[in-house]
């Protein structure tokens, strides 16, 4: 009764008021300030994920009496409702044109809105001396929050552009402002932890004020810079009509998971996705022990901490470097690249910890820096590859679910990012970490041994997994061109049978589907 009342209200409801608004109607061009206003939302989950990555354990097994191992519990909680949550976002943002306030506001931006107040959410976290359940519940509201509303923004390079090097332009410049911003997550609280004592929460607590309240007016920003494709009242009759045909009457979880599921019938997203998952894995691992490395292993301040974090402002000539190569080389050759980076400087954390060198400012400066760059091209490739995923599944289904897929791979980082808090807070556990406030107790040899482990082996053994799934990823700018000139064709009525045989073969490579096993383009052959 709802689904029927739901189609309804998409073909009468509503549609005249829709087609006259001019809100998000007039396109712009792509240019260095549209990019950066598309950008600026990158600080939505900088200002809860940068902090949280580097400090919030810390914090916890430091000021709010929390062992590791139920700090990493909080983590498992909060990221498996948060991955649950997000598997259903992409789905409520693709259909919410449905509705009065999705056809006014638009399918993403709606969301963008929502996001304004939300990012001030994260400041309950850092509250010293509350108790477990205090920190469980405001870590599964802010995760939760922080990760569904960022979904629909992840979809505008798909909707605002189908040029490879537009959407290559709004990527980058939107990763040399998340590497801003990781950059400041680490240098301001650095600067804080000068004015205040070791022994103090409050430099914890401010940082995040600071970046929640900056974040308020960026999101803003993004929200009156981007456009979104407006779903029009011939669209909408014809997705529900193939919905039911697709689904008959089945509306229930059983179709939802399926039609997740089918996201990785494409065969670069399954690659992708597993680039992803073991590289994020890796770097949520150093992340969350980095600051127990050079406090407890090394026998440095928290102060250092932040100022070798802070290193990350690389990141700005690293992804505009990054932003121009790869145009010119596959996405394979910038991941191995940076992935070997990394490997080299899980190498030097053991080896500064085994053999306490002389200047070890020096080799870990160096080390940091060769992590950094490793890293923010770790960060660039996945999500500047991801615009093009969603058009490899158009020419399978002849749909756009870029919310989809938007939703599958945000469900994947919070698994990766849950399970690697949890195994590091575990491992901290059973190797007879002891809470205390910074570097106040002296930990058992078992417990430094873990935590270099982690850094070294643990860190340098999921790059290595994905370097492997790095070396059979084939989508690059001269494959995508070739496939989506395909796609432009078969849209336009152009016949699967005119198909050549290296169109075809590239195709059939992306995808992982046999061309003539596709049946949705086969209405055009009639």
């Amino acid at each position: 009764m709802n689904n029927d009342h739901s189609s309804q209200s998409v073909i009468h409801d509503g549609w005249d008021e829709y087609k006259n608004r001019k809100i998000y109607q007039k396109r712009g061009k792509i240019g260095i300030w549209r990019s950066i206003g598309f950008g600026t939302f990158s600080f939505f989950s900088i200002s809860m994920q940068g902090l949280v990555g580097a400090w919030l354990l810390f914090f916890y097994t430091t000021f709010c009496g929390l062992s590791a191992g139920q700090g990493a519990t909080i983590f498992l909680i909060g990221r498996v409702a948060d991955a649950i949550a997000s598997l259903f976002m992409g789905n409520i943002s693709d259909n919410i044109y449905k509705y009065k306030l999705g056809r006014k506001y638009g399918r993403r931006h709606i969301f963008i809105l929502a996001a304004i107040p939300s990012v001030l959410i994260p400041i309950t976290l850092w509250v010293a001396g509350m108790s477990y359940w205090y920190y469980l519940i405001t870590y599964l509201v802010t995760t939760i929050l922080m990760s569904v509303l960022q979904i629909p923004w992840e979809t505008l390079p798909n909707e605002m552009t189908k040029d490879f090097n537009e959407r290559t332009y709004l990527s980058t410049t939107r990763m040399v402002i998340a590497g801003l911003g990781g950059m400041l997550t680490q240098f301001i609280p650095a600067l804080l932890f000068k004015f205040y004592p070791k022994t103090s929460p409050k430099p914890y607590f401010l940082m995040q004020v600071i970046f929640s309240v900056a974040t308020v007016f960026l999101i803003w920003i993004c929200y009156k810079t981007t456009w979104e494709h407006f779903v029009t009242k011939a669209e909408a009759e014809r997705l529900d009509a193939e919905s039911k045909a697709e689904n008959g009457s089945s509306h229930g979880i059983k179709a939802e998971l399926k039609n997740y599921f089918s996201t990785f019938k494409i065969k670069t997203f399954r690659i992708h996705m597993g680039i992803y998952l073991s590289s994020y894995f890796a770097s949520i691992l150093f992340s969350t022990v980095f600051v127990y490395y050079i406090v407890y292993v090394l026998g440095k301040s928290t102060s250092t901490s932040g100022f070798l974090q802070s290193l990350s402002i690389v990141s700005i000539p690293v992804t505009i470097i990054a932003g121009i190569v790869i145009t010119k080389v596959s996405y394979r050759a910038m991941d191995l690249f940076g992935y070997s980076l990394i490997l080299i400087s899980a190498i030097m954390w053991g080896l500064i910890a085994m053999f306490r060198p002389e200047h070890i400012m020096v080799y870990l400066t160096i080390g940091m820096v060769l992590y950094e760059i490793g890293l923010y091209i770790l960060y660039f490739t996945p999500w500047n590859a991801f615009p093009f995923i969603p058009d490899l599944d158009t020419l399978v289904t002849g749909k756009n679910r870029s919310g989809l897929f938007a939703s599958v791979m945000v469900f994947i980082n919070q698994i990766s990012q849950g399970l690697a808090g949890v195994v590091a807070g575990y491992l901290l556990d059973f190797a007879g970490f002891k809470q205390s406030a910074a570097g106040a107790i002296a930990q058992p040899h078992s417990a430094i041994l873990m935590i270099t482990l982690i850094m070294s082996v643990g860190v340098g053994g999921f790059i290595l997994l994905a370097m492997f799934f790095a070396s059979r990823f084939h989508l690059s700018k001269k494959s995508f061109k070739v496939l989506s000139t395909e796609l432009v064709r078969l849209q336009k009525g152009g016949s699967m049978k005119d198909v050549d045989p290296h169109t075809k073969a590239v195709c059939e490579d992306l995808t992982g589907v046999k061309y003539d096993s596709i049946t949705y383009w086969k209405k055009n052959d009639q």
